[in-house]
């Protein structure tokens, strides 16, 4: 081989195994952010809080934890692969005749 290619392969190699950590990184990130909101969720139900009555410290709360569980996916689905795929437009071509009159036909 190469010097070219051995460098490539090496490159390639290590890409391969950061991505693996970093999947293994976001799944664990995951069960953690799991874990607070199943706690939290208990939490706020054992408070007996009316809805409307909902201190926004915890609605601030909510809202990180969505937050963080947003930047985990999009993390995940990077380095999974996941978003490279490209979209395939499967819409029939419709051609326009223009000058084409129905008495004519």
């Amino acid at each position: 081989m190469t010097a070219l290619n051995t460098k490539e392969l090496e490159t390639k190699t290590k890409k391969e195994s950061v991505n693996q950590k970093h999947i293994v990184f976001y799944d664990k990130t995951l069960s953690v952010l799991e874990f607070i909101l199943d706690e939290y969720s208990r939490e706020l139900t054992r408070a007996d809080i009316e809805f409307l009555d909902m201190p926004k410290n915890s609605v601030s709360i909510l809202d990180f934890l969505i937050n963080a569980i947003g930047r985990v996916q999009k993390g995940q689905r990077l380095a999974l692969g996941l978003d490279s795929d490209e979209i395939v437009n499967e819409e029939p071509v419709i051609n326009i005749i223009e000058g084409l009159s129905e008495e004519k036909i």
